[in-house]
C-alpha cells in the first residue's frame, strides 16, 4: 500500500485529514507540519481518519503528542485505524483521546 494524505474541506469548516499506508518519518513529518500550517490559519475543527493508516513510528506518534498538547484548543475527531497496532501505538491514541482535547471516536 502506497503512503498517501487526502485533505478535503467541508462546508461547515471542518478539514478532514485521512492517512492510508505507513504514517512515519517524512509522511508523518509532512503531516505534522500541514498540521500546524492549518491551525495557524485558524482551523480548529479537524477529523483524522485513520482507517487505513498501516503502521506509525516515533514520528508519527509524535504528531499525537502534538495535538494532545494543544490544550484542549482544537476539536479533533479520530477515526481509528481498522487494523491491528503495537501497545505503544495504540497507548499514544488512547492518551490522545483522554486529553483535554475534545476527541470524537467512533468504533
Amino acid at each position: 500500500m502506497e503512503d498517501s494524505f487526502s485533505i478535503d474541506f467541508k462546508d461547515n469548516g471542518l478539514m478532514q485529514i485521512r492517512i492510508s499506508g505507513k504514517f512515519n518519518g517524512h509522511s508523518a513529518r509532512k503531516g505534522l507540519a500541514f498540521l500546524k500550517t492549518a491551525v495557524e490559519q485558524g482551523i480548529r475543527q479537524i477529523r483524522f481518519d485513520l482507517s487505513d493508516t498501516v503502521s506509525f513510528d516515533s514520528l508519527g506518534i509524535g504528531v499525537f503528542d502534538w495535538i494532545r498538547s494543544q490544550n484542549g484548543d482544537l476539536n479533533i475527531e479520530v477515526i481509528p485505524p481498522v487494523r491491528v497496532f503495537g501497545e505503544d501505538e495504540l497507548e499514544s491514541i488512547s492518551l490522545l483521546m483522554a486529553s483535554q482535547t475534545t476527541v470524537t471516536h467512533y468504533s
